[in-house]
């Protein structure tokens, strides 16, 4: 698996960088501001939720590419 895989959820502006099984950082757009929180997964639910991102695990996050990642957190 190479990393870093880009997801969002579907119908809300959240956007996802997965870095690694165990890393991933969560992207918010209040307004003009950009809010952004890391996530270091040391339990199994915050590891699971990950793998589901990367699954699309009952269709609730989209694929997006790193270009539309990049336009979105610019």
């Amino acid at each position: 698996m190479k990393f870093p895989i880009y997801r969002k959820y579907k119908g809300i502006d959240v956007w996802f960088k997965i870095n690694s099984l165990t890393n991933f950082t969560e992207y918010k757009r209040l307004g003009k501001k950009l809010i952004e929180h890391q996530v270091e997964a040391k339990i199994f639910p915050e590891q699971q939720f990950i793998r589901d991102m990367i699954d699309l695990h009952e269709d609730r996050w989209e694929k997006v590419s790193a270009s539309e990642f990049k336009s979105f957190i610019n």
